[in-house]
């Protein structure tokens, strides 16, 4: 391996595992092994185990490289421990947390982690845990990143991420699918997911009795956990007993199953979901703003774009039709992301839906705000579409024309911003009800904050309603 004269940088979020570590490195990431675990995964490496996984779509894919003991010395643990062997992967574009997913997102993420559970147990091999922060959605599609998970099985052995399991992945489903009830907010509480107290004080009795997986592995499991903890140490230590191979399958078969069935439970219509007949503009217009998008991608051909408030994904599917390479659509309303995975899912375009409350993003969690990435600490696009959204953060949530405007030039150094002016009806609704206490919101001040960092290259204004499309790029 070439050596480089800039160290690794690990991971913030690569510490619990002591096993192995992950590394950025002149653009490439790297997995170390530590000596503790360096013969077995090695073992593991060689039998082919991991790349008839990558094969199948169920793991990522991972190479052995070929590094001397001056490259090993620079991949340190937080630990102090030295790399005995390094291999890469290829990089995730964009990832994301199961906060940040749908139902639909959430559930075929659970699915996967079950298909390589059982691929993994048919060939001899499990996994020691069963968090979904190891699931990332690469080309669409859900798959497991984390190699060094994957262990020998053992005779008699039992499911060593079973609650870990339940709380990320069949209890967030569950509120949703038997309680109405997004998952979202309180997921991103915890990056341990959902508690079994919290869940079963939400979760509707009548279902949950009347579901033999609702009584086994959430109200049966959920009491065993909550009479451990308030035990003693001695009883609350106490080993899983040990199940055969065939129970160890038929569990997991069983919460396929069960998962597999799983629907969200119907909500009441949002505001997207009528927001083409309540919008202030016509067809015509919206071929507009597709036209222009599309010739912004063509000019600029981003390799990837971030939709801020991008909802149904329809600019970002214009501008991918006419050259950029993938896009993030970013938005808070979840019914509008459902309808977007499932027409990706369908058409296999390379977008991903990410929920988010553009007003309160998702902010750096876990040990030393560092574990999970916070969205900016994410921000890695180079093109930015914001099409009727800064009204909404303005003067819907009250936040700061100046910082609304620069925070979207952060994100990319080309992109489109729309101005929605305040005689366009859909700002006059939002200023119905409260004073009108936006004095800069004007299209000059738009205008001069816009041209203050970057060169706007073209703009379209509609008469009808005053809205402008700008688009820019660096100067």
């Amino acid at each position: 391996m070439r050596d480089t004269a800039a160290l690794p940088e690990r991971d913030a979020g690569s510490f619990r595992d002591p096993n192995g570590y992950v590394f950025l490195h002149a653009g490439r990431v790297f997995r170390a092994v530590t000596p503790a675990i360096y013969e077995q995964f090695a073992a593991i490496y060689d039998s082919g185990i991991i790349a008839r996984l990558s094969d199948q779509g169920l793991m990522i894919a991972c190479t052995r490289v070929d590094a001397d003991d001056a490259m090993l010395a620079k991949f340190t643990g937080p630990r102090g421990e030295r790399a005995s062997a390094l291999y890469e992967h290829p990089r995730v574009p964009m990832l994301s947390y199961p906060y940040e997913w749908t139902f639909s997102q959430l559930k075929a993420a659970g699915l996967a982690h079950l298909d390589l559970q059982i691929a993994a147990l048919e060939e001899g091999y499990v996994l020691s845990d069963a968090t979904a922060y190891n699931m990332q959605f690469v080309d669409g599609k859900p798959i497991h990143i984390d190699v060094l998970s994957l262990q020998e099985y053992k005779e008699g052995q039992a499911w060593s991420g079973y609650n870990q399991f339940c709380r990320q992945f069949l209890l967030p489903l569950l509120l949703e699918a038997w309680a109405g009830v997004s998952y979202q907010a309180m997921y991103r509480g915890s990056i341990d997911g959902i508690s079994f107290p919290d869940a079963l004080a939400i979760l509707p009795k009548r279902k949950l009795f009347s579901s033999l997986t609702g009584i086994s592995h959430v109200y049966l499991h959920g009491r065993s956990i909550t009479s451990a903890s308030s035990a003693t140490s001695e009883s609350s230590s106490r080993k899983s007993p040990a199940i055969s191979k065939t129970r160890y399958l038929a569990i997991l078969q069983q919460l396929r199953d069960f998962l597999a069935d799983l629907q969200s439970k119907k909500r009441s219509e949002t505001y997207w979901h009528s927001y083409a007949s309540k919008n202030s503009y016509s067809d015509t217009m919206r071929d507009t703003k597709l036209s222009f998008v599309r010739d912004w991608a063509e000019r600029v051909k981003p390799k990837l774009i971030w939709d801020i408030g991008g909802n149904t994904g329809d600019y970002s599917m214009a501008a991918i039709e006419a050259g950029a390479g993938s896009s993030i659509v970013l938005d808070g309303d979840l019914d509008s992301l459902e309808a977007l995975y499932n027409t990706r899912t369908k058409r296999g375009v390379p977008i991903l839906p990410l929920a988010m409350n553009l007003s309160d993003p998702s902010p750096d969690l876990g040990w030393k705000q560092s574990e999970r990435k916070g969205l900016m600490s994410r921000a890695n696009s180079d093109g930015v579409i914001a099409l009727a959204v800064i009204h909404h953060l303005v003067i819907g949530a009250n936040l700061p024309f100046d910082e609304v405007i620069n925070w979207l030039l952060d994100i990319a150094p080309d992109g489109i911003i729309e101005f929605v002016p305040k005689r366009d009806p859909m700002v006059r609704q939002l200023l119905e009800m409260r004073a009108d206490l936006f004095p800069d919101y004007t299209e000059e001040r738009f205008r001069q904050l816009v041209s203050s960092r970057r060169k706007i290259v073209s703009e379209h204004t509609f008469d009808s309603n005053g809205r402008l499309l700008v688009a820019y790029s660096e100067y």
